[in-house]
């Protein structure tokens, strides 16, 4: 799930058919949550005391194909995460209830 989440490969260089894993992923999600949170409207300024700044975090976000301009793009990662935790609590309470308890 972490190769699928964009974090180690860029998702463009996989093979087609095996793109769709990235929309399971919880990594996808969460590496989306974290680049929203720490790069949108951030200035990367050269540290020579110009205020020359080359890159900005927008810029980062867009070349990582990453959803930022409302607020929406934000948690909209983060209700998928939140559902899929609910999910998997739910599965596995289901699956708890029908062990077979012995005395």
């Amino acid at each position: 799930m972490m190769v699928f989440s964009g974090f180690l490969v860029d998702l463009a260089s996989v093979f087609s058919f095996l793109r769709w894993i990235k929309w399971v992923s919880a990594f996808h999600y969460a590496s989306n949550v974290l680049y929203i949170n720490e790069f949108r409207n951030l200035q990367f300024c050269l540290s020579n005391h110009t205020n020359v700044c080359p890159l900005s975090g927008n810029d980062v976000l867009q070349e990582r194909s990453i959803d930022y301009t409302s607020d929406w793009d934000l948690w909209k990662y983060f209700f998928a995460l939140t559902f899929m935790a609910a999910i998997s609590f739910f599965m596995s309470y289901v699956k708890l209830l029908y062990i077979k308890k012995v005395k």
